[in-house]
């Protein structure tokens, strides 16, 4: 199974007033900044930017409505934490007791 890359990506604005932020799901053109850069570097950086920010929601939603899923609850910062803690646990005992 090969898989499918979202590229970020430049264009030229298609007023020629700058670059935009270009965002491809393999081949398609998902979405162009509305604003536009001076320069392609600062429409990588905020288009960049853009992409993480949203994915960093949509990846902070669905743990929470997992972690509410299996406790019936809003997540704690204790729900939160425990494969964080329980890696470093595991890692301490598993590195003690060699």
């Amino acid at each position: 199974m090969s898989g499918m890359l979202i590229s970020i990506g430049v264009d030229t604005a298609s007023d020629s007033w700058g670059f935009v932020g270009v965002v491809k799901v393999g081949d398609y053109e998902a979405y162009r900044t509305i604003g536009s850069f001076a320069t392609p570097a600062e429409a990588e950086q905020e288009t960049q930017i853009l992409v993480g920010g949203i994915l960093g929601e949509l990846l902070a939603g669905a743990e929470w409505r997992r972690v509410r899923e299996a406790t019936g609850a809003a997540p704690t910062r204790k729900d939160l934490g425990l494969s964080v803690l329980r890696r470093g646990q595991a890692g301490t005992q598993h590195t003690s007791g060699s």
